[in-house]
């Protein structure tokens, strides 16, 4: 937890059709692999009950202090790899109207400190497309760095589209 946001553990009954809604969003979704499928609440309550059964996946809800708690995202570590003490992050900030406040990077940084407290991992790495800056700079601010690139890994709109490598040492 930090000024801006609080994490908790996402449980099945907090899949509302607010958080379905995100995951169905064109604007929302846009750079998100799950915008190939529609998104129901009965699969959405299968995913997070799948990676609740995972123990290589961490699935936090993300609330917005200043919105008085508002489940405003979600934030994921999976897979863990604890052979290796590795952990690959995703994000979700499906409200749109707190975009662009630091959210996502408030977020990221409560999710080092638990990586690095609570699972033992050495290091998170994240990927996303070349042209999500707001992603690029949440991690940035939080203190990842670019890793590399990957030309023309995704299909954006039918065309070719880097990814952006980055990575967090937490040691």
């Amino acid at each position: 937890r930090n000024n801006a946001v609080e994490l908790f553990v996402l449980e099945p009954s907090d899949v509302t059709e607010v958080y379905v809604g995100w995951l169905n969003d064109p604007t929302v979704n846009r750079y998100l692999e799950s915008r190939f499928f529609i998104h129901s609440i009965e699969s959405t309550r299968r995913f997070v009950e799948n990676c609740l059964a995972s123990p290589s996946s961490l699935l936090l809800g993300i609330r917005s202090i200043h919105l008085h708690g508002t489940h405003v995202g979600n934030i994921k570590i999976a897979p863990i790899d604890r052979h290796h003490g590795l952990g690959e992050v995703g994000i979700l900030v499906g409200e749109k109207n707190v975009w662009g406040r630091g959210i996502g990077s408030a977020a990221i940084q409560v999710l080092m400190t638990i990586a690095r407290e609570e699972l033992g991992l050495r290091k998170l790495t994240a990927g996303c497309y070349a042209s999500t800056v707001g992603s690029q700079r949440a991690f940035l601010k939080a203190g990842f760095y670019i890793a590399g690139e990957r030309k023309s890994h995704f299909l954006l709109d039918g065309e070719p589209e880097a990814m952006v490598l980055m990575d967090c040492l937490l040691k």
